[in-house]
C-alpha cells in the first residue's frame, strides 16, 4: 500500500542518484561537437558576457561548460520532477486521458533533460514536442471534466491519441503554420493560450468537485508554484533579473521544477471532481 506520490518518489530514488553523481562527476570532453544558437536560459553563458549589453549570440556561451558532458547540469536534473509527475499521475490514473498525460510528462522529462544536457537543436524539438503534449492534454482532461461523455470508452482513446497526434505535428510545423501571416503554434501562443485556456477549465471545475476542500488545496498548490515557475523562467532570460550562471538555483531549473508541482496540482483539482484517482490517494491491490 501507499499513495501514488510516494511509490512515484520511491521509484525515482536511483535515478536522481544516478543523475546527481553524473552531474556532479561531468567529464570535460568534445561529447556533443555542435551547440545550438543561445536560447532563453543561462546556465551555459559565461557570467562576465552575461552582463554585457549586447546581442545575444554564440559568444555569450563559456567555452568550459560546452566541453562537458553535461551542459546545463541543474537544469538537466530538474527535469527528472516532470517524469515523477508523470509516474504519479500513472500510477493514479484509470482514464485514458491520464495514463496519457502521465505518458506525456514523462516523455517531457526525458527529452527536455536531454536538450539541456547537450543544447542541440534536435532534442530542444523533443522538448517541444512534450510540452505542447502535456498541454494538449491537460485540456483534454478539463474538457472531459466538464463533459463526461469524453470520457467513453471508445472515445477517449481516440480522443488522446488525436491529441497526440496533434501535438506533434503542431509541435513540429509551429512555424510553418500561418493564418494571416501570423504562426499561429508558436510556442509563446500555445503555452499562453493553454495555460488560460486551462485555468479556466479548473475554475469551472469547482461546481463539480466531490471534494472541494482537497480542490481548494490544489488550486492554492498551483497558483503558488505556477507563479514561482513563471518567475524563475522570465528572470532566467538574457538580461533578466534573476540571470547568474554560476548561481546554486538557476532560475530555468525553478521553471522547470515548480512547472512539474503545478502540473501534479492542476491534475489534483480536476481529481477533486471525481474525474480520476488522486495521486495522494492510497493505492494497492484490488479488494477480492
Amino acid at each position: 500500500m501507499g499513495t501514488a506520490l510516494g511509490r512515484a518518489s520511491l521509484c525515482s530514488l536511483p535515478s536522481l542518484a544516478i543523475l546527481v553523481g553524473v552531474a556532479i562527476w561531468n567529464p570535460a570532453g568534445d561529447f556533443w561537437k555542435t551547440v545550438e544558437a543561445p536560447k532563453a536560459q543561462c546556465e551555459a553563458y559565461h557570467s562576465d558576457r552575461v552582463r554585457m549589453p549586447t546581442v545575444l549570440s554564440a559568444e555569450v556561451y563559456d567555452p568550459l561548460k560546452l566541453n562537458r558532458l553535461v551542459r546545463e547540469p541543474q537544469n538537466t536534473l530538474s527535469n527528472l520532477p516532470y517524469a515523477l509527475a508523470g509516474l504519479a499521475i500513472l500510477l493514479a490514473g484509470r482514464k485514458t486521458v491520464s495514463i496519457g498525460l502521465g505518458l506525456a510528462a514523462v516523455f517531457l522529462g526525458f527529452g527536455s533533460g536531454l536538450y539541456h544536457a547537450s543544447l542541440l537543436p534536435e532534442w530542444r524539438m523533443i522538448d517541444i514536442l512534450g510540452v505542447y503534449a502535456v498541454l494538449y492534454l491537460l485540456l483534454l482532461m478539463g474538457a472531459a471534466t466538464m463533459a463526461s461523455r469524453l470520457s467513453n470508452p471508445v472515445l477517449a482513446p481516440i480522443l488522446t491519441i488525436g491529441v497526440w497526434l496533434a501535438a506533434i505535428y503542431t509541435g513540429v510545423h509551429r512555424n510553418d503554420i500561418r493564418v494571416f501571416g501570423l504562426k499561429l503554434f508558436d510556442s509563446t501562443y500555445v503555452f499562453v493560450a493553454a495555460v488560460a485556456l486551462g485555468c479556466l477549465f479548473a475554475i469551472l471545475a469547482y461546481k463539480r468537485a466531490n471534494n472541494r476542500s482537497g480542490y481548494l488545496r490544489a488550486m492554492a498548490v498551483f497558483a503558488l508554484s505556477a507563479s514561482i515557475s513563471f518567475a524563475g523562467g522570465i528572470g532566467d532570460r538574457f538580461g533578466g533579473f534573476c540571470a547568474a550562471p554560476e548561481s546554486i538555483i538557476q532560475g530555468h531549473a525553478v521553471w522547470h521544477t515548480f512547472g512539474a508541482v503545478s502540473l501534479l496540482a492542476i491534475y489534483e483539482a480536476f481529481s477533486a471532481t471525481g474525474f480520476d484517482r488522486s495521486i495522494m490517494a492510497r493505492i494497492g491491490p484490488e479488494p477480492r
